[in-house]
């Protein structure tokens, strides 16, 4: 069961606590007016933008924009749970912890207790691969492949016997519910003969863990000819394919450090660079990368270098993975391998140092490996083959936001082909138009997108100048974080009808916060947000240099900025409609509809 700690206790460790003092353990602090100011240790960086607040006992990064109080800063810097980083401050304060209770009813215990059932597996799963006959072929197999005791220790690497009940009788032992266990995706029942079996059985097994470091599920290799090969855990309440990176909890520090992700194909990749010397890297679910997965990197870093297979299949894969991750900001390079190698092939071929390399030197921009694999299968001496490849690497080249790297692409096409950058520009505008096209043919309404923040899609940060609708938002959320009747005001004018999904997210949770009967209270706040990104958000908004109070006009100064700013939108929208319509000949009656909104919307923005 979950361990839990009275709040009274949590509040006591808080009071007590000197976040300067937490933090200088890890970070070199120096004093600079009000604030204390150091390397971000979060992010590799040369100049200090990672500000501590003594007075309001919080951190915030101006550069990757990681914020919290002292407790999530030991959560997130060490991988610790809530209760450890409690325990962790209640010795360095001296505070006496009581004896742990487990308080965790209803919904929350069931999933704590198919988290502990799932880490009671990798350990049973481990004590059979180091200690048992059982797991000797799966031992030999691991060290076979260059695999040593440390890193099967570091990487907690298991077996699960050919016996069909083994995981069965021991969770049954423990006085696990089985249909939980179900559930949890470690047994199943046999159609035939309604028996419980464990799911996993004659395999190397590989703990995946969630960002906190906890097992949530697990992937197992056969041994032999077994099929399918590898095997992951089904989806389960606590374990989503297309949220989770393997070894990302381990990794992260490394990835924050070196200032760059590393993404291999599968866990076997991971292990053997782990081994040569590479520890920033993760790996996909044996599902297609996802968008929630880049934005798990984008939080740590902004620089990935993509490590597939070398053969087409990965090629194809590398192609769609950084297409998803340049969606996120993230400044993509790709590592070529021979197309009969893996990097764990490559590894074992031309050892570590070799290896560092092929990530480091020879990885090439994301552009750089898009043109290469264009040019693939094309015959550049035949016209048709030629146009059709000029065509593709100008729709290529369209979506670069740089427009020196655009410009670089252009002109080796220039130089190669004997064109002239004019033709190429005017080709690449009707590319760039109706890319644009069918952008906005498929942009989400305003409604859809104030309710992306309730499945995480929250928005990055922006590092563009600000407009005036979302510095009011802004403002009014930092004075509802330090004064409840501000928040219950807003909430009876506007409820959640912010224009950014961070914000509308942020303010649900405060008027939770509020009707929960708690006073204003950052550092509390944060441990009651469970999204780290909102955290992050409410550090950067309590930086902000506002005023002690905030007066009537200015509340509905603010406001108005906010209610006017969907207006604005339908104006835009109604307009490039009206156009449409006169440009197609549509019905007068629908022209003159359009007409008579788009006055309505010009007259009431007037009037604000």
């Amino acid at each position: 069961m979950a361990a839990f700690i009275p709040e009274e206790k949590v509040a006591e460790i808080r009071e007590k606590t000197d976040i300067v003092e937490v933090i200088n353990d890890y970070v070199q602090l120096k004093k600079q007016g009000r604030h204390y100011l150091g390397l971000c240790p979060f992010h590799g960086e040369n100049t200090p933008s990672f500000s501590v607040s003594p007075e309001r006992q919080l951190y915030h990064c101006f550069g990757c924009g990681a914020g919290g109080n002292a407790i999530t800063f030991l959560m997130e810097h060490d991988g610790l749970t809530f209760v450890e980083a409690i325990q962790s401050l209640a010795a360095k304060t001296g505070t006496e912890l009581p004896e742990l209770e487990d308080q965790y009813p209803g919904e929350r215990e069931q999933h704590q207790s198919k988290k502990e059932a799932h880490q009671m597996a990798a350990k049973f799963y481990h004590h059979l691969l180091m200690n048992t006959e059982q797991g000797k072929e799966a031992y030999d197999y691991l060290t076979a492949r260059g695999i040593s005791e440390e890193i099967i220790e570091e990487f907690q690497l298991g077996y699960a016997p050919e016996r069909n009940n083994m995981l069965v009788q021991l969770l049954e032992k423990r006085d696990y519910d089985l249909e939980e266990m179900e559930e949890a995706g470690l047994i199943f029942r046999q159609e035939s003969s309604w028996q419980w079996n464990d799911r996993f059985r004659g395999r190397v097994m590989f703990p995946i863990h969630n960002q906190r470091g906890q097992v949530i599920a697990f992937g197992g290799r056969a041994l032999g000819e077994g099929v399918p090969k590898y095997l992951n855990s089904p989806e389960t309440p606590i374990f989503l394919k297309h949220e989770t990176l393997y070894s990302f909890s381990k990794a992260r520090q490394a990835i924050r450090k070196q200032d760059e992700a590393v993404l291999f194909e599968g866990y076997m990749d991971v292990i053997a660079a782990w081994k040569a010397g590479v520890k920033n890297g993760v790996a996909g679910l044996g599902t297609a990368f996802s968008k929630r997965q880049a934005e798990q990197i984008r939080k740590a870093t902004d620089k990935a270098v993509i490590a597939y297979d070398g053969d087409n299949a990965g090629r194809s894969a590398a192609w769609k993975t950084g297409d998803i991750l340049e969606k996120q900001d993230i400044d993509v390079r790709v590592a070529l391998f021979p197309a009969e190698m893996d990097p764990d092939d490559y590894i074992q071929a031309y050892g570590a140092e070799a290896f560092k390399v092929q990530l480091s030197e020879r990885a090439v921009p994301f552009m750089s490996f898009k043109v290469q694999e264009l040019r693939k299968n094309k015959n550049l001496q035949n016209e048709g083959d030629r146009l059709a490849y000029i065509e593709e690497v100008l729709r290529e080249t369209s979506v670069i936001s740089s427009a020196v790297e655009r410009e670089f692409y252009m002109k080796q096409l220039a130089e190669e082909f004997d064109l002239s950058m004019d033709a190429l520009r005017e080709e690449e505008r009707k590319v760039q138009k109706k890319e644009q096209q069918e952008k906005a043919a498929k942009a989400p309404s305003s409604a859809e997108t104030g309710k992306r923040w309730r499945s995480g899609a929250l928005p990055k940060k922006q590092v563009s100048m600000r407009s005036a609708y979302e510095n009011a938002e802004r403002t009014l959320l930092a004075f509802m974080l330090q004064n409840r009747e501000v928040a219950e005001d807003v909430k009876e004018r506007i409820g959640g009808e912010f224009n950014i999904d961070a914000h509308t997210a942020l303010a649900a949770y405060l008027y939770a916060y509020y009707d929960d009967g708690h006073e204003p209270d950052v550092s509390r706040f944060m441990e009651y947000v469970e999204e780290q990104e909102l955290v992050n958000l409410v550090s950067e908004l309590m930086h902000l240099d506002i005023p002690a109070e905030i007066s009537d006009n200015e509340m509905s100064d603010y406001i108005e900025q906010i209610k006017i700013r969907p207006k604005r939108e339908e104006l835009l929208q109604r307009q490039k409609q009206l156009k449409d319509a006169e440009r197609n000949g549509d019905s007068e009656t629908n022209q003159r509809q359009l007409l008579t909104r788009i006055m309505e919307l010009m007259t009431q923005l007037k009037k604000n």
